[in-house]
């Protein structure tokens, strides 16, 4: 179990390395920058990670951990909504990760996220098999990101529970919801 100092201390490592990520991509990042913005000793830096990238890992991990919290019940549309909620109330750091991360990897690493698998595959289980499937779910996973990307990029903001209601409506006619 970790002590105060420590979270503080992996806290404000987070934070500043979010904030570099808002002005450049992290293979243009270095550690000494990052504790130079934490306003941290880079032997305190090493103490917890071994490079920048360990330190972006954890706040994936940590953000993705998150947001599988907020798939709370069985409930496919108010889920999608409290998830957008909460990538709405962490923007900038969802738009770090976005930038941070490539697409495919990202996207992987939804795909990691139990409650998204099992939705699919119960939705496109009755209506496609072997390779359509496949293609079924790529497609339906690709242009929800695309969506929730173009979105969380945009000046004007929209709604989560309007944009929930875009993606629902497009998946729905290929997962059979609504019907």
């Amino acid at each position: 179990m970790e002590n105060q100092r420590i979270r503080v201390t992996k806290r404000m490592l987070r934070e500043a390395l979010i904030r570099l990520l808002g002005q450049k991509p992290i293979e243009k990042i270095r550690v000494q920058e990052i504790c130079l913005e934490a306003q941290i000793n880079r032997t305190t830096f090493y103490k917890y990670y071994g490079t920048q990238y360990d330190l972006l890992n954890e706040v994936k991990e940590g953000f993705l951990k998150e947001l599988e919290m907020h798939f709370e019940n069985d409930d496919e549309p108010k889920n999608l909504v409290n998830v957008l909620a909460y990538m709405d109330e962490q923007r900038e750091l969802c738009l770090a990760l976005i930038r941070a991360i490539s697409d495919d990897s990202f996207l992987e690493s939804l795909l990691g996220l139990s409650y998204i698998t099992t939705e699919l595959e119960q939705g496109l289980a009755d209506r496609y098999e072997g390779s359509r499937k496949e293609y079924a779910t790529e497609f339906i996973l690709r242009g929800a990101y695309s969506v929730v990307r173009k979105w969380l990029y945009a000046d004007t903001r929209d709604t989560p529970e309007f944009i929930a209601g875009i993606i629902m409506e497009l998946a729905g006619g290929l997962c059979g919801y609504g019907q």
